[in-house]
């Protein structure tokens, strides 16, 4: 544990303006795709990069309980959309055409959504936004990439949720910009308490969301 916890120190310097890079790019496989799937490697890079831009601002043992919580909440995410397609393709079976149905999730997989640019365009709106933020009203007792994580956050966060179309997508703009909340308010608030009372916020979000995606799809 103590080696992992100086592994983590060590690299926490040098690590912020990648972080920074590859949540950008993990934001967008949230925001811009709908796939289930690349949406859960997507929460997965946000909740490891957001926890490596936490140990920037707080020790590195309270980093590991955020990172175990992300664990947790992409746990629950995956067993949702795993159950999600579970019954979709049950559903399929039960219509009589299942090589037509096949054929449709093919064709589904492989071309663009309707209202992928509309996404593209959210998200380097939110980049913008974000960035200017930063510049005119940056966060007290944070670096700046970690204050412009945190208004990149809340503002994918705040998209991500107002375009879903599903309690999933809802729950994970949720999720989204609890992080940004969380990676500001960690700096404020650095115990232990604090980020199991978040985190407590964070599964409740998560179980929500699951029951009514799971409730919608039956």
């Amino acid at each position: 544990m103590e080696r992992f916890l100086q592994w983590i120190e060590r690299i926490s310097a040098l690590a912020a303006p990648p972080a920074v890079v590859v949540l950008v790019m993990a934001l967008g496989l949230v925001l811009v795709t709908r796939r289930w799937l690349f949406r859960l490697v997507g929460m997965a890079l946000v909740y490891f990069f957001v926890g490596v831009l936490h140990t920037q601002v707080i020790r590195p043992e309270v980093v590991l309980v955020k990172l175990l919580i992300g664990v947790v909440v992409c746990l629950a995410l995956g067993v949702t959309g795993q159950a999600v397609g579970g019954i979709e393709a049950t559903k399929v079976n039960n219509s009589g055409k299942p090589e037509k149905g096949v054929r449709f999730r093919w064709r589904n997989l492989l071309r663009w959504r309707e209202d992928v640019p509309l996404r593209t365009f959210a998200l380097f709106a939110a980049l913008l936004i974000a960035y200017a933020g930063s510049l005119r009203f940056p966060l007290p007792q944070v670096p700046f990439l970690v204050g412009l994580s945190c208004y990149l956050l809340a503002m994918v966060g705040l998209f991500l949720a107002g375009m879903a179309e599903t309690p999933l997508g809802v729950g994970m703009g949720l999720l989204v910009f609890l992080n940004g909340f969380d990676l500001f308010f960690g700096a404020l608030e650095p115990s232990l308490v604090v980020a199991g009372l978040l985190g407590l916020i964070q599964f409740l979000v998560t179980f929500a969301a699951a029951y009514l995606t799971l409730a919608r799809a039956e």
